[in-house]
């Protein structure tokens, strides 16, 4: 196995103050889901020198620890999707799902375009439709065009891969 670092993820006082910038090309990262570091220390990621190495680090410490998730990133940062995942069999997710933003987007946004419609239709003689639903519009809408960018980036992503590879 190469050699390995910690490398904190911000540090005060730093020229170069994100972590991604202290790596050479070549280099992966391996961060750790917020409760796999101990409470009293700074958050940092291990740099290790290949993927293959990054990737036994990860198994490894997934199943000593499986209540964590790691991510694996590449010298470009946190640009795109993680180039590799790992998550503990206990590991409790919190962040929203692609899932999550389509139908809740959905919901929002076509509930208040319809209540807002139907309010519309009546004069606004009832008020209170118009009011919830241009509430719901621009959450619902936040949510898909959110959605509709992280497809769009994974698509043009897919594509200079392709390209590359074709090169």
């Amino acid at each position: 196995m190469g050699e390995t670092r910690q490398v904190p993820l911000f540090e005060a006082g730093m020229e170069r103050g994100s972590w991604n910038e202290r790596m050479s090309p070549g280099e992966y990262a391996v961060h750790y889901s917020s409760h796999a570091q101990n409470a009293g220390s700074p958050p940092f990621c291990t740099v290790f020198e290949s993927m293959p190495e990054a990737e036994a680090y990860g198994r490894q410490y997934i199943a000593e620890n499986p209540a964590v998730r790691l991510t694996i990133y590449d010298h470009q940062g946190r640009v795109g999707a993680p180039l590799r995942e790992f998550r503990g069999s206990a590991f409790k997710d919190s962040e929203l799902t692609a899932r999550f933003r389509r139908w809740v987007g959905s919901i929002l946004f076509f509930g208040g375009v319809g209540l807002t419609t139907l309010d519309w239709a009546n004069g606004f003689s009832l008020s209170w439709p118009a009011m919830v639903g241009t509430r719901m519009l621009f959450p619902g809408l936040l949510l898909l065009f959110t959605e509709a960018m992280i497809m769009l980036h994974d698509r043009m992503e897919h594509r200079r891969k392709a390209r590359s590879e074709t090169a």
